[in-house]
């Protein structure tokens, strides 16, 4: 009894300093890495690697960290797409996937190794892309996002109703369709680079967001309240119907 308490015991101390282990290299690594030394805080997340009894999540988190110094700061794509792919593979349902398959395939397009990246792209899911609905068809494929029919035309319906004639024919629609799949490609592109993350244009998002809230605020709540009376409207035509208006008749102005 005596022995399986300490021995029960000794684990867990094990396992409290093995955790600060984990936490001391980590932290360090941060230190390293906040200043620009970069091969060394690589150095220290291996230190971690190294632990044959680590859990599965925090390898792959760490395998994720090393690929981001790679990626971000040594620019040494090779090594960065080995840790990208280790990273996914140990937990393919991690909250960082989604920015390490990006990255893993401008990892290898930076590599120059376009069809290895053109695969990678087509296995990437778009969350963001529209259900498809009965009877719809497909137009264009963007790596492996389908383009539909439906979200060309729905692109078209959000133009003035003057440009939408424009695009009437069968021939204007074609050039839409290889205009925004232009678009598209670019859009993947920029995102695959991280420049979704430069402070410009965070700053510049955010104030756009501010805009579009304001304007259907004002819409919504604030016009509604607006009453005009057009006896005051008269009254102040008929004040200043000479030294504004130059006699004009109040139809006119």
């Amino acid at each position: 009894m005596i022995l399986a308490l300490f021995a029960a015991v000794s684990c867990s101390d094990k396992s409290g300093d093995a955790t600060d282990t984990v936490e001391r290299h980590k932290y360090l690594a941060g230190e390293l890495r906040d200043n620009k030394l970069y091969s060394a805080a690589i150095e220290e997340y291996v230190k971690i690697l190294d632990n044959e009894e680590l859990d599965v999540k925090t390898r792959a988190n760490i395998n994720y960290l090393v690929a981001k110094i790679y990626y971000e700061n040594l620019e040494s794509y090779d090594e960065a797409a080995a840790y990208y792919v280790r990273a996914r593979a140990l937990d393919p349902e991690g909250s960082f996937v989604e920015e390490a398959s990006r990255k893993l395939v401008a990892s290898l397009e930076k590599m120059g190794r376009m069809l290895d990246a053109k695969r990678q792209l087509s296995a990437v899911t778009d969350i963001d892309a529209a259900p498809r609905v009965e009877g719809d068809v497909a137009v264009a494929r963007v790596g492996g996002v389908t383009i539909w029919l439906s979200e060309i035309e729905r692109q078209i319906q959000t133009l003035p109703p003057e440009m939408q004639k424009q695009f009437l024919s069968r021939q204007a629609k074609i050039a839409f369709v290889h205009n925004y799949v232009a678009t598209e490609l670019l859009y993947h592109a920029a995102v695959r680079e991280d420049y979704g993350s430069d402070p410009e244009i965070k700053r510049r998002q955010r104030m756009l967001y501010k805009k579009l809230l304001v304007d259907r605020y004002v819409i919504d709540k604030v016009m509604p309240q607006i009453h005009i009376d057009t006896a005051d409207v008269r009254n102040y035509y008929l004040a200043h119907k000479e030294d504004r208006y130059d006699n004009a008749p109040y139809d006119s102005v």
